[in-house]
């Protein structure tokens, strides 16, 4: 063998060693790169959500905690227009509130020896429950003189021109009041009230 062939052998081999070696060493490169796979078991578990959560919120948040709005009665699904201003109103803001509707005509005169009652007891209703005058059967012009003659102009009378609202009630005649519970329960009671009497159906209405 010449001194050039023993030469040329002698390159390959060791360009052979070289390739070896840098195969070597990317697979090195490559394996310290790349993550251990790990188990289920040693898998990290997922985080745990805080108190302030949507997991919480939602749970906080049941439909049990809500309260369910009082649906209206029959009687309460009407609408009409206030005395003094003439501005609409509905009768189904009324349900689930503590009311007393007291159903009055101008020219009744039982309607105008109990006013004054009903004015006195306007500042003595506990609290949550509200009085509504329900004028009717009259025009809009005699009953505002009533309502200024027995200075009633702190509540809120609801005309009923034609009694229609007072059907609706079951008033057949006047006075009377309508004692509104915010269980959606509906009570009429026919005749007059003093004042103690129209305090002491507030009172009931606020107890229940």
């Amino acid at each position: 063998m010449t001194v050039v062939q023993h030469s040329r052998r002698a390159g390959i081999a060791a360009l052979a060693l070289m390739v070896s070696a840098c195969a070597t060493d990317a697979g090195s490169e490559t394996d310290s790169a790349t993550p251990a796979a790990t188990s289920p078991s040693e898998a990290t578990p997922a985080a745990e959500p805080t108190a302030t959560g949507h997991a919480d919120d939602a749970m906080d948040s049941s439909p049990s905690d809500s309260a369910e709005p009082v649906e209206a009665p029959e009687a309460l699904q009407f609408s009409a227009t206030t005395l003094a201003d003439g501005e609409p109103f509905e009768g189904a803001s009324l349900a689930g509130t503590d009311a007393i509707l007291w159903a009055w005509a101008a020219w009744c005169p039982t309607c105008q020896a109990e006013a004054p009652d009903v004015a006195e007891a306007i500042d003595q209703l506990p609290d949550g429950v509200t009085l509504y005058g329900l004028p009717g059967r009259d025009t809009v012009e005699a009953s505002q003189g009533f309502v200024d003659t027995y200075a009633l102009g702190d509540i809120d009378h609801i005309f009923d021109e034609d009694g229609a609202l007072w059907a609706g009630f079951e008033v057949a005649y006047q006075p009377a009041f309508v004692l509104i519970n915010d269980d959606g329960s509906i009570e009429t009671v026919p005749g007059a009230l003093d004042t103690g009497g129209i305090v002491a159906a507030a009172e009931e209405l606020a107890a229940r």
